[in-house]
């Protein structure tokens, strides 16, 4: 019976043995031999494990691949970024250029003389250009690396004025005079590896030839007057202006310039004796009686129909006849621009004016203000147009008013020299 129950008890133990799984080791490895029933109860293994992890590599790897790519192409668009002229540069230059065609279109419109639309022409090359210019400048502040191709859209966007922008970006950054002068390619790829240059150029030596020049030594003083002028003139005459101009129909508006100019003929026709000058001496009185008789006051310009045209005389342009220097430029607070002796010479020519002694000083002031208000109606949309097509709007004042003296210095006829760059001779 003992035997019986031990024979019994082995039975059962092989039988238990039969069900667990059995663990195979070949040449050191550890190899897993699991029974159908185990698999079916889902028990995993060390081949279940080592899948896997397989399958987690095989998902992750594109993952991996396509983060290093993202990654390689934000540092490709960053340094091409950072090399590129910046979009508010671009767009300062392009407009700049299309200010500079239109308004070589209205030079020709306005004047039928080749030689003056020439002279005008070569004016306007000289200040648009400088504007260019210095739009290149600036990108080249921002980032000396932009210098060719900033120089490339300026010469893109205005290729007849490449030689006077290299002139004044060789001004500017003489270290750098090849780099302008070079022929650049239409298009520049965008290299993802910026090298930067052994030397960066300096700003401050441009930014000095701009403030000390010798034709303009009182700039700090002047830029400082121009604001507060402008600040006056944007908030206090111009509204004024432009209520005038809304108000009286264009016809109106033209007498009245008509009369504010007769009422100064005494005052041309006097300096045109104090400079020796008979002859427009004699139109200036004739205009003023045709005008003031037949024109009724001056409100219609008869004296021109009889070939007694209009000519500028001041008690400036009499000291300049006399060979005196124009002295500094400088800008009046309320008066605007003008020089040591045409600031002389306003204050003389208020003496010369005989409605001085026939007026009085209220009636006086109140033409003077009247005049003022005519006077900016009729430049509105030209001062406007300076201004948004500037980039210095004060340096672009001062050559305006530069070119607008030089030719009333010389009574409205050309100059007889050919140099562009002396054609400001005459204000000095």
């Amino acid at each position: 019976m003992p035997h019986r129950r031990q024979h019994v008890r082995s039975i059962d133990a092989i039988q238990s043995l039969r069900k667990r799984p059995r663990l195979c080791y070949i040449k050191g490895s550890q190899t897993a031999n699991i029974d159908n029933s185990t698999l079916r109860q889902g028990t995993t293994g060390p081949m279940t494990r080592q899948t896997t992890q397989t399958s987690k590599q095989k998902l992750f790897a594109p993952i991996a691949l396509f983060m290093a790519l993202t990654v390689v192409a934000v540092i490709a668009l960053s340094a091409s970024a950072q090399s590129a002229v910046p979009p508010d540069i671009q767009n300062r230059i392009k407009q700049t250029a299309a200010n500079w065609r239109a308004s070589a279109e209205q030079q020709k419109l306005i004047s039928s003389d080749p030689n003056m639309v020439a002279i005008t022409g070569a004016m306007n090359r000289k200040v648009y250009s400088s504007m260019i210019a210095q739009a290149v400048m600036d990108a080249i502040s921002r980032n000396p690396a932009n210098a060719a191709e900033a120089t490339n859209v300026a010469f893109q966007a205005a290729p007849e004025l490449k030689d006077d922008i290299v002139q004044n970006l060789s001004t500017a950054f003489p270290a750098m005079a090849a780099t302008f002068a070079a022929p650049l390619p239409p298009v520049r790829a965008p290299p993802v590896v910026v090298v930067p240059p052994p030397q960066a150029p300096q700003t401050k030596p441009a930014k000095k030839i701009v403030q000390d020049t010798d034709d303009d030594p009182l700039e700090g003083f002047n830029r400082l007057m121009f604001r507060l002028n402008d600040f006056l003139d944007n908030y206090i005459l111009v509204p004024v202006a432009e209520i005038y101009r809304f108000i009286m129909p264009k016809p109106l508006r033209q007498m009245g310039r008509n009369f504010f100019e007769n009422l100064n003929e005494p005052v041309i026709s006097i300096n045109d004796l104090l400079q020796g000058d008979l002859e427009n001496a004699g139109v200036s009185v004739g205009r003023f009686v045709v005008n003031s008789t037949i024109g009724i006051f001056g409100f219609f310009e008869v004296a021109e129909e009889i070939d007694l045209n209009q000519h500028p005389a001041d008690f400036g342009q009499t000291l300049h006849t006399y060979g005196l220097n124009s002295g500094p430029y400088i800008v009046l607070p309320f008066f605007g621009p003008s020089t040591l002796r045409d600031s002389v010479g306003a204050g003389v020519d208020s003496f010369l004016n005989p409605l001085t002694y026939v007026l009085d000083f209220e009636t006086r002031m109140y033409l003077k203000a009247s005049e003022l208000v005519v006077k900016r109606e009729e430049f509105l949309n030209e001062v406007k147009e300076l201004k948004n097509g500037s980039v210095d709007y004060y340096a672009a004042m001062r050559s305006a008013w530069r070119q607008r003296r030089a030719q009333e210095l010389r009574k409205g006829a050309p100059p007889e020299i050919e140099n562009v760059d002396k054609l400001f001779e005459d204000v000095k």
